[in-house]
């Protein structure tokens, strides 16, 4: 009987409704109807991850935390597994076992302890004040005798030293 007096209130005979603003039934955006609300303690993802489930990360870190017991000689020692697991990798690459070096290297490499050489990638272009440099290097270099059968034979096509040369290829 609640819902068809409702019913008749909201709705009126020309499509519009009455919308009471001072009511908490007012019905609208952000604001479901009342019997179709999620009720208190219910989800709305019902089927969703579980509280306390864990992920990857989660139980790698953990296992790895945890600390295990190891002998040394006539001594026990208490570690972590991951400081273990380290230890062995750096015996067993000491002993001479290839791979064990190589994972040794990378895990150091990503870990920022080897200093790497920059690339020459990054060496910046020869400019045109340093070509003119060079160019002065061996013509100051080069024997007298070379260097006046050199421009004897190419007084004509000797580029001039103030323009810079030209970096691109002819076709």
């Amino acid at each position: 009987m609640s819902k068809q007096s409702h019913l008749a209130k909201a709705s009126q005979p020309n499509g519009s409704h009455s919308v009471d603003r001072g009511s908490t039934s007012s019905v609208g955006y952000g604001r479901p109807p009342v019997h179709t609300r999620f009720k208190p303690g219910q989800s709305g993802n019902p089927k969703g991850r579980r509280k306390g489930q864990r992920n990857v990360h989660t139980v790698v870190a953990e296992t790895l935390n945890q600390r295990i017991r190891i002998r040394e000689g006539d001594r026990t020692r208490s570690l972590t597994k991951l400081d273990g697991w380290i230890m062995t990798m750096v015996s067993t690459a000491l002993k001479g076992d290839a791979k064990a070096h190589a994972s040794l290297i990378t895990l150091m490499r990503s870990l920022g302890m080897i200093g790497e050489v920059p690339d020459v990638a990054e060496a910046q272009p020869l400019t045109a004040n340093d070509d003119a440099v060079i160019a002065d290097f061996l013509r100051r270099q080069t024997p007298e005798s070379q260097q006046t059968e050199a421009t004897d034979d190419n007084e004509q096509s000797a580029p001039d030293e103030t323009t810079p040369r030209s970096t691109e290829a002819k076709s």
